[in-house]
């Protein structure tokens, strides 16, 4: 197992930041948020018009999850409506969009796993902007995003409310190759954004365990002797070789992790990323002891 740095390709040299984003400005670093955050937008629009609070109730969630989730619902259109402001003429419109929720707690745990990405998007497109302003939004909506994501984890879904001492900051391909399978029909008139995409990843079991196998189902093209699945931890990364379709999942990683098939142990980007980012989940409780039931708070009060 190896275990580098992900701030090596991130804030490095500035040419390693050049070649990282090519073909990206300011502007089109604002489409390209705009246009993940139409998607969320759809995603928590489409959910609460398909499931009422009968059928969160049914489902064994309490009246304030999905009066919360119409709050996340409503910061979405907000940050979809300024920066469609911003933009003005130039900003993408809404597409079409297909989600595999089926049921409440699917909708739930899809909602946990994108505004996780969300968050990584706009941390990852900070350090880009080119000083014009812009990194505001960039930055005020990946910790907005941030904060649903922890309280859709611990509060909704009992697990813990961060990953780590880090966020994982993602690239714009990094990031639209994890939401891009949910995107249908866009209008001719939208930016054509650069973006590179990869063969879809799937790695499974989605909640494995530490030094335990994963199974990775991609077709590989490429002719690098050894692949490696690259595991995208907060500012760190890990890897594992892949033989035989498998590989041996690191110790150390908690919450929210991406993974991804690169042809090298460098840190991921377009030179050797072979494949879209998946995410996988490594749920931890508190490990909290002699807790007094008295010092918790009420569950009604969430």
């Amino acid at each position: 197992m190896f275990r580098k740095a992900i701030l090596l390709a991130l804030v490095g040299a500035a040419t390693t930041l050049g070649q990282a984003l090519s073909g990206w400005d300011d502007t089109s670093l604002t489409q390209y948020l705009l246009t993940l955050q139409h998607v969320e937008n759809a995603f928590f629009s489409q959910g609460l018009d398909t499931f009422a609070d009968t059928d969160f109730a049914d489902a064994g969630y309490p009246t304030w999850v999905r009066n919360r989730i119409s709050q996340i619902a409503a910061h979405e259109a907000a940050h979809v409506a300024d920066l469609t402001d911003a933009l003005g003429e130039v900003a993408p419109a809404a597409c079409t969009y297909n989600f595999p929720i089926t049921d409440v707690d699917s909708f739930i745990d899809l909602a946990q796993q994108i505004t996780t990405i969300e968050a990584s998007a706009g941390i990852g497109a900070v350090g880009f902007i080119n000083g014009t302003g812009l990194e505001i939004y960039a930055a005020s909506i990946a910790a907005a995003e941030s904060r649903h994501a922890g309280w859709l984890t611990s509060a909704v879904e009992k697990r813990q409310p961060w990953d780590g001492p880090w966020e994982t900051p993602l690239s714009p391909n990094e990031a639209y190759s994890l939401l891009v399978d949910y995107i249908g029909d866009c209008p001719d008139t939208n930016p054509s954004l650069p973006f590179k995409t990869y063969p879809a990843l799937t790695v499974y079991p989605g909640y494995p365990a530490a030094d335990g196998t994963v199974y990775v189902s991609l077709t590989l093209k490429a002719a690098a002797s050894t692949f490696y699945l690259a595991w995208l931890d907060g500012l760190t990364v890990q890897y594992s070789p892949i033989a035989n379709g498998q590989a041996t999942v690191p110790e150390g990683l908690d919450g929210t992790v991406y993974v991804a098939v690169v042809s090298s142990q460098a840190p991921p980007s377009d030179s050797n990323l072979v494949s879209g980012l998946a995410v996988v989940q490594f749920p931890f409780d508190s490990w909290a002891t002699d807790t007094d039931p008295t010092d918790l708070p009420k569950k009604t009060a969430q």
